[in-house]
């Protein structure tokens, strides 16, 4: 499967990790961001936001709030791209095949 690439996403509490992190779309875990009447969400202005665990390649789990301009696929494999203070930068779609090993047994 060809990776593809994403729209750039905010996270205000991922602001602490860098490098590739890898998750599991579950939708079960996304919620609708509200709109706040004018006010600015530093949070994410998305509209829906998700919060799944993520896993890097040394096995190191965190839980990622990030949000979305729409519904992801459900069971899709993305490799998230963060940076410190910014957050989630980048995501592309990879297979399960393309997964670390700690990363395909923690997701799995």
């Amino acid at each position: 499967m060809a990776a593809k690439r994403g729209t750039l996403w905010q996270s205000a509490r991922n602001n602490h990790l860098a490098g590739d992190y890898y998750i599991k779309i579950d939708n079960a875990c996304i919620s609708e961001n509200e709109s706040s009447g004018g006010v600015v969400n530093l949070e994410s202005s998305e509209p829906y936001l998700y919060k799944l665990e993520a896993v890097n390649a040394a096995g190191d789990k965190t839980e990622i709030e990030f949000g979305a301009s729409r519904e992801l696929r459900q069971d899709a494999f993305l490799k998230l791209d963060l940076q410190p203070i910014r957050g989630v930068v980048g995501w592309s779609e990879v297979s399960e095949d393309s997964l670390p090993r700690k990363v395909e047994e923690a997701l799995n």
